[in-house]
């Protein structure tokens, strides 16, 4: 506000001439004194005005209110008007007290009120008038204050057009633009008051060179800055902001995401060079700027931040609190408590680091530094709620901070589930840093551009518990920073470490993993050798090297532990189980190498009770390992013990981890196990009380064993072993159409992802599993995590979720998807043993040597040759090949069933073909001296089967049915029998039971079907096999009655063999008839066929004979055709020959006779005129001439005519003036004029037409369509 400033005022004195002089230099201390001289005096509202500015510049701010207050309160009601510069100059004073720190406790309500009075005191002014320019400038700097730029650009904009070129409306304008970012604006703004008052303060050039660096333009900014120094010597700003812009200059050379030199380290030299030089320059001006005002506060506080950046604490700190102490704004006050902060912080002070934090957001709750800040108190406090809210405030305004970004992954990271959200801030930052380094490197962006290896190193730790895949990425790219900072990263071995882990986790190729563990191993020792070397040089600082030969040391007996998982994925036993003891010796509270040495004494040994004996010393060093009980009871199970195993998953349950979704599983396959048990023992008696009870006992089972697969699934829905045992239960309480949909879900689930291991120990420990009897309930148990035990088929979700499939298929009559199942089953078998018989080359154990875990006594050299690399047990080969057995007979009973269902005999032979290839790759089979005694003993023996089994519908034994019982009693020829017995199991006996009842059911099928449906040789092969069916039936039923006897297991019937044989017996005479109509047919179907044959022959013969015959008079007729055309067209050339030459004479007659022409006449002649009579000569005789002809003359006659009549055109004469006379055609030419063709008379021309004119009634018509 532009006003006057006298040192003397002139009060006039009332009803006097005369005037009173108070000098402004020695005003009393109180103002209420000139305001009672002015109210007595009787002087006018301005007066009061003067006095209080005049306190205002003193400093007397509450005098100056106070005279204003007097002089408004003095104000007559009739001129309102003088009191608008009292109230603009009250409103703008609190406006500047609104400013200032508030040092109070309310500061900020006080604040408020100041703001509440002056918009109060500007309403009034309003009110009087709307024409006070000085009301709108007070209004616009009360929105500033309130940091409403939007509305304070209305204002100043008001003042504008009352007063165009006011000065302080135009610069406040110009702060409102800034404020705004509208730098452009803001510049067109200072640069019109700079020509308005060049010499004005406050100085526009300040204003033009701060905007001038905003838009990019950093010289121009300094040349406008050192051109205000040259101005005024004295202003201290011009030096800050120059000072500012250095500093920010050199921030920005060292930035490698803003500056491409920062990132290569052959161009860091120069960059510190000119760095230097440009700091050199900043520190000039911030000490110009102290020198010229040592108690300002933007001074002190940009020397306090120089000087914490050179980690001078105190100086810094001592600095911001003069800056606080004499800060006239609350943006620098805020600024300073922040400084005042970031020293505590530093010094480890960190409650009074909060302290002014908090203080500087209660002024500013927008400064970014001070809120992060903050939330890493809050952090070290252990305040994680309050920490997120405060980095998500920050995070809203800066959604790009990587800082904050890391911050808030680093909190996520340590609260209980909260790792994806962790994992979902660490994703971010990365993008941010990818997306950075792709703007300045123009999208050539590489790894080079990434710098911080623990963003990495944080990202792989969480990605290690969902994706291994993901963990191997981020610890590569971590890796790749750490070499390229030291350049082998040998401070941390447990990185490659890691990397070795994941890499087995992953699939990678043993050589990928052999190469980081050996890599992993030699770091370590390199760096072992080095701290050890230290810990001897340096004795003083022994316990830090101490601790780190400890690290070390550690991290050495982890590598060798990972090295023997690897050799035990590769199937180099012997390898892993010597590195396993080598730990054991070494570190005998070592639990996971105890527990993988049991695991390779029960699994690879067979030595259950050495692989007891290490779990037993594994439990007594740490009870609560909960693998350790998990192995015990599997291997429980496997030695047959059930209560024991079932006791080791409850104590689990019980006392380590109730939540534990192994144990929980484990449980559910013994309650499973159970409930099917009791099903078989209600099935074999359903009318009794203890069938009643057994069916309500399977029932309480199956439902516990739901319970604790739902329980399994509620921990982790991803559990495929849980879902397939839930599904098995349902199965077997007879849903099966429900459990085939969840059967294909859990298949899904393995193929999409989750592999044939659904469930993993969280211990990382191999666990065995629980071995089943039946077809339905394989695999229930949870599998392996190793690589090699993937493909185990005992652990293999893939293969026997899709059994189970194939099995509920079946019993929903769907059998053609059942045998597609049952075929993709064996496919998949086959496939992994061939996988893991590919890897069996002994010379593996030559290549994965890590040299640095050798021992030094050579023992690994001596023992290299024993190494043999097993990737498949005994054990696990035998399971094999019963798995392959019991699926090829399951196939075989789906077509079976499906064959009798349908009546299709090619479906059985198919079933047929099927357990011919089983019997022929298990090699089982009866020799034939003890077939044909079988016979022959039947044949002499006199008790045999009556009954007629022709339609009983006899089902195929299941691979694991219960042993029938008989109540017969055996013979002496039964006796005789088993002497002769061959050596047959009873696995092997249910194959030839089942092989024979599918041949005699293939002769059956073929036996019923018509003399047109199948051929003798059809009839023959089932009359073989239903001999070679009811030789081994006979042979079964004598040998299981002699096993029956022995009461040794047997898998089918005796009783029923017996019967089958009877009834193929009776099949065989069927069959023998059948043969003899067959035969019969065939013979009568052969005759017909040969006659209908002849028959064929002759009348192709005969149509034959009528095509030749046609064809001879088709040709004699065209020859004669052509003989009589060739006559025709001698004669029609003769005749135009002599009709052309008629022609000559007359036209050479008629040309003599006729008189001459005029020259002109005969130039405008455009046609030549023919004689009439020889015209209607010419038609006649070509008209007589072409009726003569027929259709088949016609054609030939066609061409040469055409031909003579272009050759005519071509040598048809006209000359140019109308002159000119026809040629005569050539004796071998045909005169146009003689073609046998239509044509239309051309009249002659008009002899009265004008010269050069010819006019015709109409134009000669020689087209093909006319002539035909």
């Amino acid at each position: 506000m532009a006003l006057s400033e006298p040192r003397m005022i002139e009060v006039p004195i009332e009803n006097s001439d005369d005037v009173l002089e108070i000098n402004c230099s020695q005003l009393p201390e109180h103002a209420s004194e000139i305001c009672d001289i002015l109210e007595n005096e009787g002087a006018a509202l301005r007066f009061y005005q003067l006095f209080a500015i005049e306190y205002y510049k003193q400093g007397q701010a509450e005098e100056s209110i106070a005279a204003l207050k007097r002089g408004l309160a003095h104000a007559k009601a009739n001129d309102q008007t003088a009191k608008l510069p009292l109230l603009n100059f009250l409103a703008s004073i609190y406006i500047q007290k609104a400013k200032k720190p508030l040092s109070s406790t309310n500061g900020a309500s006080s604040r408020d009120m100041l703001l509440k009075m002056a918009t109060a005191l500007l309403t009034e002014a309003e009110r009087i008038s709307r024409t006070d320019p000085n009301t709108y400038l007070v209004k616009g700097q009360l929105a500033m204050t309130s940091r409403i730029p939007d509305t304070a650009l209305v204002q100043f904009n008001n003042a504008l057009r009352l007063e165009p070129q006011c000065l302080a409306a135009l610069l406040g304008k110009a702060r409102a633009l800034f404020a705004k970012r509208q730098f452009q604006q803001a510049l067109s703004i200072y640069q019109q008051v700079l020509v308005l008052r060049p010499r004005g303060k406050p100085d526009p050039r300040i204003g033009i060179g701060m905007c001038l660096y905003k838009l990019g333009h950093t010289n121009d900014a300094r040349r406008a800055l050192r051109r205000s120094i040259e101005v005024d010597s004295s202003a201290a700003a011009p030096h800050i902001i120059l000072a500012t812009i250095e500093l920010n200059e050199v921030k920005r050379k060292f930035d490698p995401r803003i500056s491409r030199e920062a990132a290569d380290p052959e161009s860091l030299g120069s960059i510190t060079e000119s760095s230097a030089e440009t700091l050199r320059r900043a520190m000039a001006h911030l000490q110009r700027a102290y020198e010229l005002q040592p108690d300002n506060s933007a001074v002190l506080l940009l020397l306090a931040d120089r000087f914490f950046c050179k980690s001078e604490i105190e100086a810094a700190h001592k600095l911001a609190e003069k800056a606080l102490s004499t800060a006239d704004t609350m943006a620098i006050q805020a600024e300073a408590h922040y400084q005042i902060a970031r020293s505590h912080h530093a010094a480890r002070k960190f409650d009074m680091a909060f302290d002014a934090y908090s203080k500087c957001l209660s002024i500013n709750d927008k400064h970014s530094l001070a809120s992060y800040g903050l939330g890493q108190m809050q952090l070290q406090r252990t305040d994680m709620s309050s920490a997120e809210a405060t980095f998500q405030r920050v995070l809203e305004r800066h959604p790009k901070c990587v800082e904050v970004l890391r911050a808030l992954g680093y909190l996520h990271a340590r609260l209980p589930n909260t790792k994806a959200k962790a994992l979902e801030y660490y994703e971010k930052e990365m993008q941010v840093l990818a997306d950075e380094a792709a703007e300045h490197a123009r999208g050539s962006i590489t790894i080079d551009w990434l710098d911080d290896a623990n963003l990495f190193l944080e990202a792989g730790l969480l990605y290690e518990a969902n994706s291994a895949k993901k963990a191997r990425k981020a610890y590569l790219v971590a890796a790749s920073i750490l070499q390229r900072e030291d350049g082998a990263g040998d401070h941390l071995p447990e990185l490659w470490n890691n990397l070795g882990a994941l890499s087995q986790l992953t699939g990678e190729e043993n050589a990928d993993v052999f190469s980081e563990l050996n890599a992993a191993a030699e770091k370590c020792a390199r760096a072992l050798d080095k701290t050890r070397a230290s810990l001897v040089d340096k004795k003083p600082s022994g316990s830090k090297a101490a601790n780190e030969v400890h690290r070390l040391e550690n991290t050495l007996v982890t590598i060798k532990y990972n090295v023997a998982r690897f050799y035990e994925n590769c199937g180099l036993w012997q390898k892993a189980e010597q590195l396993y003891g080598e730990i054991v010796a070494d570190i005998p509270a070592y639990v996971d190498a105890r527990l993988r040495l049991a695991y390779i004494a029960f699994f690879y040994r067979g030595k259950s009770q050495d692989a007891l004996l290490h779990i037993s010393q594994a439990t007594e060093i740490d009870a609560k390992r909960p693998a350790a009980w998990l192995i015990r009871g599997n291997i429980e199970l496997q030695c047959k013990n059930v209560q024991d195993a079932r006791r080791a998953f409850e104590h689990v349950l019980k006392d380590i981890a109730k939540h534990d979704i192994y144990a929980l599983c484990s449980l559910g396959n013994y309650y499973l196990a159970a409930g099917k048990s009791e099903s078989s023992r209600a099935a074999t008696e359903p009318a009794s009380s203890a069938a009643k009870k057994a069916k309500e006992l399977s029932n309480q089972n199956y439902k516990r064993s739901l319970e604790f697969f739902g329980k399994c699934l509620q921990l982790d829905e991803h559990c495929a072993a849980a879902a397939h045992g839930a599904a098995i239960a349902i199965a077997e309480r007879g849903f099966a159409n429900d459990a085939r949909r969840l059967f294909q879900e859990v298949r899904d689930a393995a193929t999409g992802g989750l592999g044939p291991l659904a469930l993993c120990n969280p211990a990382n420990e191999l666990v065995f599993k629980v071995p089943r009897t039946g077809a339905v309930d394989k695999d229930t148990a949870p599998p392996s995590s190793l690589q090699l035990d993937d493909l185990r088929v005992s652990c293999d979700v893939l293969l026997w979720s899709g059994v189970n499939t194939a099995h509920a298929c079946v019993e929903i009559g769907n059998y053609r998807q059942a045998i597609l199942a049952y075929e993709a089953c064996i496919k998949r078998l086959h496939e992994t043993t061939a996988a893991l018989k590919a890897t069996e080359d002994s010379r593996i154990a030559e290549q994965f040597v890590v040299s640095a875990l050798e021992n030094s006594k050579g023992k690994g050299a001596e023992d290299k040759s024993a190494d043999q690399l097993v990737t498949l047990s005994d054990a696990e080969r035998n399971e094999r090949t019963r798995v392959e057995r019991d699926l090829r007979l399951y196939l075989v009973r789906a077509l079976y069933v499906h064959a009798k269902t349908t009546k299709d005999v090619e479906v059985m032979r198919t079933a047929l073909k099927e357990i011919r290839e089983l019997c022929t790759i298990s090699d089982i089979s009866i020799p034939e001296s003890e077939l044909q005694d079988a016979m022959k003993a039947d044949n002499e023996s006199g008790d045999k089967a009556t009954k007629d089994a022709a339609n009983e519908d006899v089902e195929m034994a299941e691979p694991d049915a219960q042993p029938a019982s008989s109540n017969g009693t055996a013979t002496e020829d039964t006796d005789k029998q088993q002497k002769k017995r061959v050596n047959l199991s009873p696995e092997n006996g249910l194959v030839l039971f089942d092989l024979a009842l599918v041949e005699q059911s293939v002769a059956q099928l073929a036996g019923d079907l018509s003399e047109s449906q199948c051929l003798l040789s059809d009839i023959d092969t089932a009359i073989q096999d239903v001999e070679h069916s009811t030789a081994v039936f006979m042979f079964l039923a004598s040998w299981g009655k002699s096993m029956q006897k022995r009461r040794q297991k047997l898998l089918f019937s005796s009783r029923l063999a017996g019967e089958r044989a009877s009834y193929g017996k009776s099949l065989a005479t069927k069959l023998a008839r059948k043969r003899q109509e067959q035969e019969e047919f065939e013979r009568q179907r052969q005759e017909n066929v040969e006659q209908w044959r002849k028959q064929q022959q002759e009348e192709e013969i005969r149509k034959k004979q009528d095509q030749e015959r046609l064809e001879s008079e088709r040709r004699e007729e065209e020859a004669r055709i052509l003989r009589e055309t060739e006559e025709r067209n001698a004669i029609i050339r003769e005749q135009m020959a002599a009709a052309a030459k008629q022609a000559a004479e007359a036209e050479a007659t008629a040309s003599t006779d006729r008189p001459k022409k005029s020259k002109k006449r005969n130039t405008d002649d455009g046609f030549i005129s023919d004689n009439d009579d020889l015209h209607d000569q010419f038609n006649a005789v070509a008209l007589g001439q072409r009726q003569e002809l027929d259709s088949g003359a016609e054609q030939e006659l066609m061409r040469p005519v055409s031909k003579s009549r272009k050759e005519v055109k071509r040598k048809k004469h006209l000359t140019r003036g109308g002159q000119g006379v026809p040629r005569e055609s050539s004796g071998n030419e045909v005169s146009d004029d003689a073609t046998p063709r239509k044509r239309r008379n051309v009249d002659s021309l008009d002899d009265n037409a004008p010269a050069g004119k010819s006019k015709t009634k109409a134009i000669m018509s020689d087209s093909d369509e006319d002539s035909e």
